[in-house]
């Protein structure tokens, strides 16, 4: 008699038991891809409208694959999605910080001009929030407070969210300004 690798039969094995879950797939690579572009244009829409609500200085937008930043005035927003060295949505996380200071570069840079730089303000941190990724596929695509996983939000919510607390933060840093 020959002996099984598998102490069960093949037919109890059902063939979806073996699959990864939707966030462990390469269609979630290109559902979270497609998520953080819709974050962070929200985002950049969302800080525009303050600006054109009254807001006296406009932002200054930097984006890339995986990274928005946005400085407004003496404060700024960072969304950076950190992958996991194996490159699954699943092991990933999205970081959400408000700054006092400047985080963006103050405009074009020059490395073969050699001219005298003010020292840089040093930067601190207001606000900060991990979140992750949570979907059984596309259209249940949510983000999760790491910390409380019953609160989630979609990428338009938490592109409102992250707006809204760079807003309090403005208004803060102009209240500070202006009782000193």
């Amino acid at each position: 008699m020959i002996d099984s690798l598998s102490s069960r039969p093949l037919a109890d094995t059902p063939p979806w038991a073996e699959r990864p879950s939707f966030l462990a797939t390469h269609r979630a690579l290109s559902v979270c891809t497609h998520e953080l572009e819709l974050l962070a244009m929200s985002v950049v829409r969302g800080v525009a409208a303050l600006t054109d609500a009254g807001l006296a200085e406009k932002s200054k937008d930097r984006l890339s694959p995986g990274r928005c930043i946005v400085q407004l005035g003496p404060v700024a927003l960072t969304i950076t999605w950190l992958r996991s060295t194996m490159g699954s949505v699943a092991d990933g996380d999205l970081l959400a910080i408000v700054w006092r200071g400047p985080v963006a570069p103050p405009g074009e840079h020059l490395p073969e001009r050699t001219t005298t730089r003010r020292a840089p303000m040093a930067v601190s941190s207001l606000w900060e929030e991990v979140f992750v990724a949570a979907a059984t596929d596309q259209a249940s695509w949510a983000w999760k407070l790491k910390s409380d996983a019953t609160t989630s939000y979609s990428s338009v919510d938490l592109a409102a969210q992250c707006v809204e607390r760079l807003r309090v933060a403005y208004e803060d840093s102009r209240t500070t300004v202006a009782d000193a």
